[in-house]
């Protein structure tokens, strides 16, 4: 593990910390803390495993008189603009200990991690970070980094609350997932930020086949959330009065709640109506009632999503949307035109 020293005062008792893994106080200031909005919070279950998706990680933890007082996690990545490949940090998460909340830290430690990231990122490069457009504190920290753009990305959730399976959904052979990469390509060739040859997973990919031809596939990861507050009357009867009733657990368990993050969407065009078949025996299979799809929201696959099936009855409970937030560094005009002209991916691979 690396581990180095950036920033040090000794009148204060301050210091900044990099490292490549999490310590374990690291982990415990991360499970400790709440996530999400003013309307919808939550806290992350397993994030230690969460973490080990990372694909090239730095923590940066700022300890005063030994005691670690707030975090931050960026992910080192490479994205595709304009067919070109860029290097890339994504901000992944920022948490403070309670008691040091409003008292500056925060923006101390992103200072010296933006200091890191402009030091050590390629030409071109830029960063990147998902921010709730409602939570204050991701906002306030957004802001003191700065941005060159920005595109909203809707939360959309896919529910079933008694998902079945469907026949022809099966996973990818090697060959079938290098053959989804190029079906990729062509379904979001005007998106920037794709990678899909790094992301695509293939035992994590579904695909479903009609005719022997695949005609739609997602890949899927199992992210799990303890729900502590949604927005609206469907919200709360569900955070406050639903957990009470008798079988409530056998329908859906918002305190441990198995969400099935789908990404690397695919649909063959013509055939979108068969992705809702798809994503309910994903569902089925890894025993979820709820999947999330984080496309932009100027991305005509999403719009196909969205006009050829209901996506059930919790979908009216999160209204929500996150902005991805992009700040440049070396890049040139005809570059950054691309990348702000188009729609942005989502990718699987960004922990989020």
């Amino acid at each position: 593990m690396t581990e180095e020293v950036r920033w040090c005062d000794t009148d204060t008792g301050r210091s900044i910390i990099r490292t490549t893994r999490p310590s374990d106080a690291t982990l415990k200031l991360l499970n400790s803390t709440i996530w999400g909005s003013r309307s919808s919070r939550y806290r992350i279950l397993g994030l230690a495993g969460k973490l080990e998706r990372l694909r090239d990680p730095s923590f940066f933890a700022l300890i005063e008189r030994g005691k670690e007082l707030s975090v931050i996690v960026i992910d080192r990545c490479t994205k595709d603009i304009a067919g070109k490949p860029c290097d890339a940090f994504h901000f992944v998460m920022a948490a403070t200990s309670r008691e040091s909340r409003r008292e500056g830290r925060a923006g101390l430690i992103l200072d010296e991690v933006r200091r890191y990231c402009l030091e050590t990122v390629g030409h071109p490069g830029f960063g990147f970070a998902y921010v709730e457009a409602s939570t204050e504190f991701s906002l306030r920290l957004s802001d003191r980094i700065g941005h060159a753009l920005e595109a909203e990305i809707p939360l959309v959730l896919f529910s079933r609350l008694w998902p079945k399976t469907s026949a022809g959904v099966q996973g990818l052979t090697r060959r079938e997932a290098d053959d989804m990469i190029g079906r990729l390509k062509s379904l979001y060739r005007d998106h920037a930020l794709a990678d899909f040859e790094r992301s695509l997973r293939a035992d994590e990919y579904w695909a479903l086949k009609k005719d022997g031809q695949i005609v739609a596939g997602v890949q899927a990861e199992v992210i799990q959330w303890s729900i502590v507050e949604m927005p609206g009357l469907i919200g709360w009867f569900l955070v406050s009065i639903f957990p009470n009733l008798p079988f409530s657990k056998s329908i859906i368990d918002l305190r441990d709640l198995r969400i099935v993050r789908l990404g690397n969407i695919y649909l063959r065009p013509g055939d979108e109506k068969h992705l809702a078949r798809l994503m309910e025996t994903v569902l089925a299979r890894h025993s979820s009632k709820v999947g999330l799809i984080m496309l932009d929201k100027r991305s005509p696959v999403l719009a196909g999503i969205r006009a050829y099936d209901s996506l059930g009855l919790l979908s009216g409970a999160l209204k929500g949307s996150v902005k991805i937030r992009v700040d440049i560094a070396g890049m040139d005009d005809s570059t950054f035109e691309c990348l702000s002209s188009q729609p942005l991916l989502v990718s699987p691979a960004d922990v989020i």
